[in-house]
């Protein structure tokens, strides 16, 4: 397990320094922008080798150190980061032998290819999802994801209400104001614990996704399964907008996902007497799933797919990132 300080220490100017310390601390949300932080860090480890002459056996084994340290931790909660990672990196090994200027040329454009289908992938999820929502006036949406965010911005026409409620988990509901008040959505913003009670009065809601398995199953963060429960037994349909990127295909070999506890003390207590702290548990989980039954459908690049029916989509898109 590579430790946080050593992964730190590979970088070597200000602006990566702080993108890294921005996903390790919560304070940008989102895996889409996560990997985008994380090709740019590779690239700048890339460019700072190729101008001190750095050998290319130095540049190579700290990108594969810094990609390692956020597959084992980022990647823990969304596949995402592990698939989007291995992907930018893959066959890094081949460029030991180029001179570093080659080297570094060749590490970033194979990252910047795949941030292009990447961009590419979600216009299409945001597409459809527009498209989805286009027959509906109040919507809810839960916790922050970058794709969601661009979905929101999308939306037609400003004739929206957006419910946001706000997850003491992560604070994952004002990220999304900035997009809805350029966008022109009349927007409530509430508390986590009345979802069922202004869900009753939306005409849908959409979630994004950490990580999903071939059989639909969902995880997002805690509370998306109370977004769920309530969405089926009020008959309201629920979307998840994710690219095919997330999907984690080891489930069907009988991986299953570990809870990620996290210890909620200074978000909940801050301002709690220390000794009082000091006796109470306040660790929760990080992601939890929502099962297929709960989702009217999984939004992805390759269309409107009901959640029971994503199998032979995830099996083809694991196969192509394999080269199969």
């Amino acid at each position: 397990m590579i430790e946080v300080e050593d992964a730190r220490k590979i970088l070597d100017d200000e602006q990566s320094i702080q993108a890294f310390d921005d996903i390790v601390y919560q304070r940008v949300l989102g895996a889409s922008k996560h990997i985008s932080m994380i090709g740019d860090m590779i690239e700048s480890i890339a460019l700072i080798g190729e101008k001190n002459h750095s050998s290319v056996h130095s540049v190579v084994d700290k990108i594969k150190t810094l990609s390692q340290y956020f597959i084992e931790t980022r990647g823990a909660a969304s596949q995402a980061v592990s698939n989007a990672i291995n992907i930018m990196i893959k066959n890094i090994d081949e460029v030991r032998n180029l001179d570093v200027e080659e080297a570094s040329k060749l590490i970033i454009q194979k990252k910047n290819n795949y941030l292009i289908q990447s961009e590419k992938a979600i216009d299409k999820v945001v597409k459809y999802g527009v498209e989805a929502a286009s027959s509906m006036k109040t919507i809810m949406v839960f916790d922050y994801s970058s794709t969601v965010n661009k979905w929101l911005q999308n939306l037609n026409n400003g004739n929206y209400t957006i419910v946001i409620p706000e997850s003491r988990i992560i604070n994952g509901g004002y990220p999304f104001i900035e997009a809805c008040r350029e966008a022109g959505h009349q927007i409530k913003f509430i508390p986590d614990a009345a979802i069922m009670y202004y869900l009753k009065e939306c005409d849908g809601a959409f979630f994004g996704a950490e990580t999903f398995y071939p059989d639909g199953t969902t995880f997002n963060t805690t509370g998306s399964d109370i977004v769920g429960l309530v969405c089926k037994e009020f008959n309201i349909p629920l979307y998840v907008l994710t690219p095919m990127i997330k999907v984690d295909i080891r489930a069907i070999y009988g991986y299953k996902k570990q809870l990620k506890i996290n210890d909620l003390t200074e978000e909940l207590a801050s301002n709690w007497d220390s000794n009082v702290k000091s006796k109470i548990d306040f660790k929760c989980p990080e992601l939890l799933s929502v099962e297929p039954k709960y989702i009217t459908a999984i939004i992805t690049e390759e269309g409107i797919i009901p959640a029971n029916q994503l199998f032979n989509n995830s099996k083809k898109f694991h196969d192509s990132l394999k080269g199969e």
